[in-house]
């Protein structure tokens, strides 16, 4: 059940709802009322603090492309089309604090809400994203 409402969302997000049956989108917009954006948004003001702090995993979920420009240290990149597939590489612990991050803080919710879905309890996604990360002049690694 949990798997299913995990791909639910993914396919929602991705603009495949149109699809899927009024029974799918119910269970969709269920799990949806259930997420506090409170509890997993980290705003760019606490991230640095956060960062220090709870040393998270940090994901990174953009593409090649955009990480080529630049990326948080430390962060592993997965992007989001391979993360179902590539769940090893992420700490085992399901309470470890993971940041999860891209480009503005949209497909990163996503991937926080797919990784919350399957039990990780401290999952934050960085709101606005690497943009807001290097407007607060942040460190920035460069490959």
């Amino acid at each position: 059940m949990r798997k299913g409402l995990v791909l639910l969302v993914l396919l929602g997000s991705l603009g495949l709802a149109q699809e899927m049956t009024p029974g799918s989108l119910q269970e969709m917009g269920n799990f949806i009322k259930k997420i506090n954006p409170a509890s997993y948004l980290l705003y760019i003001a606490e991230a640095k603090d956060f960062v220090e702090v709870f040393e998270p995993f940090i994901l990174d979920v953009r593409t090649n492309e955009e990480r080529a420009r630049g990326f948080i240290p430390g962060s592993v990149q997965i992007h989001i089309s391979q993360l179902p597939d590539r769940l090893a590489e992420l700490p085992k612990e399901k309470d470890k604090p993971i940041l999860v991050y891209c480009g503005t803080g949209h497909v990163s919710a996503v991937a926080a809400a797919y990784l919350r879905a399957l039990g990780y309890t401290e999952v934050k996604n960085l709101n606005g994203g690497f943009r807001a990360w290097i407007e607060q002049n942040l460190p920035v690694q460069r490959p």
